[in-house]
């Protein structure tokens, strides 16, 4: 799943990764010169972003399901009515439906 980033974390990562580039080019070859501060601020922000993804995901199944179950309502009404309750239950169900195709497209790309 891939992480969701801030504009701000991926600005600060940059940053990051450039101080890390200048240390690692000004050490010595065969020793570690990242320093440990940047190292774990990187790794904050990762989880940070990778959490806030897993939320996301959390949030666009629950929501997925909702527009399914409404969709569903929307077809037992449709076919159990006539006339222009019919034709409105159709719209809806329709509408439903497209939601539910955009959150599934939206939750394809955090798989």
């Amino acid at each position: 799943m891939p992480a969701s980033y801030t504009p701000a974390e991926k600005r600060r990562l940059a940053w990051l990764t450039l101080r890390a580039a200048k240390q690692s080019l000004a050490g010595d070859r065969n020793v570690d010169t990242i320093g440990d501060r940047i190292k774990r601020e990187a790794e904050r922000i990762g989880e940070r972003a990778e959490q806030r993804a897993k939320d996301e995901v959390a949030e666009l199944e629950r929501r997925l399901s909702e527009a399914r179950r409404a969709a569903a309502g929307a077809k037992v009404t449709m076919r159990t009515s006539s006339g222009k309750d019919r034709a409105d239950a159709r719209r809806q169900m329709q509408d439903h439906e497209q939601t539910a195709r955009r959150i599934e497209r939206e939750l394809r790309r955090y798989r």
